[in-house]
């Protein structure tokens, strides 16, 4: 497959995200509001300005689309709370921020439980993906699909990290997510929660050494022009999922419910395809963009977090047993 390029492999589709995004809504039409945290021509965008013109092929003049982009409506947190409460329609969300609603879903932060996006879509696709799908919708979300976010790694402002002492003291972004948190303090680092929007700003500004991310999302961000170290640590999978406000649901007739589900199916599906491509090329980009990228001994860095490994909830040890079996 040839080396990730943003302008070839996204760029054609800029347009019509910018077409679906309507500046209002006529009466007697159903509104549909999406929360794009990411910008217009990453692989969620992609698929947001493609869920919009599905929708319309699928219901016509009845429902009108605008995609919100780079969380306008909102950071995760907030924009998840308001799909609860039905001020927004459709939302894609990490599962390190649903995990805080959803506390069944830590399962999957379990550092190094998942090994691979195939071995993640076994989980994910079949009955324990069934019935985390079964949980997220108690709190008030359908769930239309889980797509691809990353495979974690590090990104350093101005120092290399070959091994995990080269960590110590130093002050590591992390999400709002007690795993991640603990993963941070198991390597030695200070960890400090910033909002995803605010990363590239605590960089440049060295309120953080460094931040825990994956490559594809720190490339929309532009990260590589205040860190200039990406450590492949490849400790968690991660993952957004395409989630329908019930509330929403419920208020809709029958043809907008199909439509919108059925569209939210599919671009949740090219989202992680998008996602997936996008990553086996992105660390030469990174290169092209004067980033070192490291490739540390992993081995290490997982013997490291066997006590955050071995925390796991006693409630979540039989799913994390059936997801160990499936790798």
């Amino acid at each position: 497959m040839p080396a990730f390029s943003r302008r070839g492999f996204l760029g054609s589709t800029v347009a019509l995200a910018a077409a679906s995004a309507t500046p209002g809504f006529a009466q007697n039409v159903i509104p549909i509001r999406v929360a794009n945290p990411a910008a217009d021509d990453d692989p969620i965008g992609v698929a947001a300005a493609f869920f919009a013109k599905r929708v319309k092929e699928l219901a016509g003049n009845a429902v009108a689309v605008r995609v919100f982009s780079r969380s306008a409506l909102g950071n995760e947190s907030v924009a998840l709370e308001a799909t609860i409460a039905g001020n927004i329609d459709v939302d894609i969300v990490s599962n390190t921020v649903l995990s805080g609603t959803v506390p069944e879903l830590a399962v999957l932060d379990v550092p190094y439980g998942l090994t691979s996006p195939d071995h993640a879509w076994k989980v994910l696709d079949g009955e324990i993906g069934g019935t985390l799908n079964e949980r997220i919708q108690a709190k008030g979300l359908r769930v239309a699909g889980w797509a691809y976010a990353g495979s974690r790694c590090l990104m350093m402002r101005n120092k290399p990290v070959d091994k995990v002492a080269d960590l110590a003291g130093m002050k590591l972004r992390v999400p709002a997510n007690q795993t991640y948190n603990d993963v941070a303090k198991a390597w030695g680092t200070i960890p400090t929660t910033v909002p995803w929007p605010e990363t590239y700003l605590a960089l440049s500004q060295g309120v953080v050494d460094g931040i825990e991310t994956a490559p594809g999302p720190s490339f929309d961000q532009k990260h590589f022009e205040v860190a200039k170290y990406l450590v492949r640590t490849g400790h968690l999978i991660y993952f957004h999922i395409w989630v329908i406000s019930d509330k929403s649901y419920r208020s809709w007739p029958e043809p907008v419910r199909a439509a919108v589900t059925t569209a939210a199916s599919e671009a949740a599906l090219m989202n992680r395809k998008l996602r997936l491509a996008q990553e086996l090329g992105i660390y030469d980009e990174y290169k092209k963009k004067g980033v070192t990228v490291i490739e540390p001994t992993r081995a290490e860095f997982a013997a490291k977090l066997r006590s955050v490994q071995d925390s796991v909830k006693p409630e979540l040890l039989p799913t994390l047993q059936r997801i160990r079996a499936l790798g």
